[in-house]
């Protein structure tokens, strides 16, 4: 919920963005309100998840991980003793000048261009490693098929 409203906040306040998804929606749709979401039109929004994915490197749901040592290791080349608990600051890693160009800038363009990857370590929609969310691909087809829906 808090995600779509983040949506609807961001499409609201950039015209150009707006323009561009109902583009893309109403090629896909072709004007019919009423025609199911098929798997081929999820596949076709492409646009709509790039916002989806931008929307989420501004504003994480989750704004901080964290992460439990419990045995002594060497992370980033310090030494750090065992029962060590890290927090670890999401927005600011999805905020980070090194890994992001203009990155307090909302811009789903940067998600179009098939050969974009995000640097290792610079995005974390929905967390990472062993922990990542297993609901990922659920949520991220409601929230584009939800955007769909609500603005076609």
């Amino acid at each position: 919920a808090n995600m779509l409203s983040l949506i609807v906040y961001y499409i609201a306040h950039n015209p150009d963005v707006k323009r561009k998804m109902l583009n893309e929606i109403e090629n896909i749709f072709q004007g019919d309100k009423m025609r199911p979401i098929t798997k081929d039109d999820f596949y076709n929004l492409s646009y709509c998840e790039a916002i989806v994915k931008e929307v989420a490197r501004i504003h994480p749901v989750v704004s901080l991980l964290t992460r439990y040592i419990d045995k002594p290791n060497k992370i980033a080349k310090y030494h750090w003793p065992a029962d060590t608990m890290f927090l670890i600051n999401i927005k600011a890693i999805h905020n980070n000048d090194d890994d992001w160009e203009e990155p307090n800038k909302f811009n789903p363009d940067r998600w179009m261009d098939e050969n974009f990857e995000p640097k290792k370590n610079s995005f974390f929609m929905f967390g990472g490693g062993l922990r990542l969310c297993p609901g990922r691909k659920l949520a991220t087809i409601e929230l584009v098929c939800l955007m769909a829906l609500l603005f076609r």
